[in-house]
């Protein structure tokens, strides 16, 4: 009887205090350690609103996220409804199905329909921040595209001029071959994103935070080069992401950071992604801030960047970020020796110069390959750092996605060898010493 007791009062105490232990691989039932610094770095009350179908688990599940969301930061109060049993709540709301939840500040407020850590985590920093800035995109020159839409056609090849190695031959941009993925974790992170023709005005550029130059195609006149210069000059920052083989007439002012960018692609016969040697795969990195705890990065198509020699012109210094293996090579090099190749630098700040930030690929950061591994972390690591947003470095917004295996070359001519050639002849030497033992 006195165990019955027991077993029933824990029962009622497991009703009133839920708790649970998340056994998933993501974690997807418990706020991650970026989640939580989000939250922590709150400076300002918000109020979550949130109608909810008492018979979903999946609404049930994300009442509780919030409700942990609640316990973390004291700066969230938090509600929740049934549209069902208290109408008049919901239509006070203006909410018509359950499911939404209402994000409210002081002067802010934002409605997410869609019941799941994502869309709350981008809420949550989307109304408790004011805008950081202005992420100008450079216009005219055949660059990736910030408003494209956020998918990619791989069915897309060389023969209809898209080649993510093509080695910066002029491509003929698909709708869908943009930067649109990048532009909405830039909105998410409370970014304004546009696109800025330098040709049309002397300020073009006004009001821009940084200027991201996206896999230009044609060359920048001497007047559009100037306008760079002179917004560097003034403390802006700038994020050049180039491609080899393409003039771009920002060599002088490369030159005048102390960067020189190769013309051939580099090949890195030792470590590359998936089957593609000229797609060089980075897990060789500075120390910086920009690189800290980041994973694999890779770089389809990518110019070497070289410091040039110090001069009394030259305004700063220069810091590698990323690396190839000790095999890098040039393509169609007379030279086969190989060394540790730079793929991307930061130009650190002199005197009042802004900070600014070369990549020798701009692939890297499209649709195409935004998602993979470590590459949309790096992307916005670098944003994050050249204007100074440093408690959001490493801090982006969650994607679930369908999990997938990514293998290096050598990684998958061990799975190979292991599931095609050793695996059958195990089984053949096992078949043959059984049937020698019935003999």
């Amino acid at each position: 009887m006195s165990t019955f007791i027991i077993v029933f009062a824990l029962n009622l105490w497991i009703l009133e205090n839920p708790h649970r232990v998340d056994l998933t691989a993501e974690r997807v039932y418990s706020p991650d350690e970026k989640a939580i610094a989000i939250l922590n770095a709150l400076k300002e009350p918000i109020t979550i609103t949130f109608f909810y179908d008492a018979r979903s688990r999946m609404m049930q599940d994300a009442k509780y996220l919030l409700t942990q969301y609640s316990q973390i930061s004291p700066f969230i109060t938090f509600n929740s409804y049934d549209p069902a049993l208290e109408p008049s709540v919901a239509e006070k709301y203006q909410v018509k199905f359950a499911g939404s939840a209402i994000f409210q500040t002081k002067d802010r407020k934002i409605l997410v329909n869609k019941p799941n850590e994502t869309e709350f985590l981008n809420a949550i920093i989307r109304v408790a921040s004011d805008a950081m800035g202005t992420v100008c995109f450079s216009d005219g020159h055949v660059e990736s595209n910030p408003l494209s839409l956020q998918s990619h056609d791989h069915y897309e090849n060389q023969a209809h001029g898209h080649d993510h190695a093509s080695g910066g031959k002029l491509l003929l941009l698909h709708e869908r071959h943009g930067m649109g993925m990048a532009r909405n974790a830039l909105e998410v992170l409370g970014y304004s994103v546009e696109q800025r023709q330098l040709t049309r005005q002397s300020n073009s550029l006004e009001q821009c935070s940084l200027v991201v130059v996206a896999s230009p195609q044609t060359a920048f006149s001497e007047k559009e080069r100037v306008q760079l210069e002179n917004f560097s000059e003034e403390g802006g920052a700038l994020l050049l992401l180039l491609e080899p083989g393409v003039t771009t007439g920002l060599e002088p002012m490369l030159a005048a950071r102390g960067i020189a960018i190769s013309k051939a692609r580099v090949i890195d016969p030792e470590r590359y992604y998936w089957t593609d040697k000229a797609t060089p795969a980075i897990s060789d990195y500075e120390r910086h801030r920009i690189t800290r705890n980041l994973p694999m990065t890779f770089f389809p198509g990518v110019a070497e960047l070289s410091p040039l020699p110090r001069t009394k012109n030259t305004i700063n210094a220069t810091t590698p970020l990323a690396f190839t293996s000790s095999s890098g090579v040039l393509e169609l090099s007379s030279s086969s020796e190989g060394k540790r190749r730079a793929l991307a630098v930061l130009a650190s700040n002199a005197d009042k110069h802004g900070n600014m930030v070369v990549v020798g690929d701009g692939d890297f950061a499209t649709n195409s390959f935004y998602g993979a591994v470590g590459n949309s972390q790096f992307f916005l690591n670098i944003v994050s750092e050249l204007l100074a947003h440093e408690n959001l470095v490493n801090l982006s917004p969650r994607n679930y996605q369908v999990a997938t295996l990514r293998l290096t070359n050598n990684q998958m001519q061990i799975v190979f060898f292991m599931t095609t050639v050793l695996g059958p002849l195990c089984l053949m030497l096992i078949g043959l010493l059984i049937w020698r033992s019935r003999r």
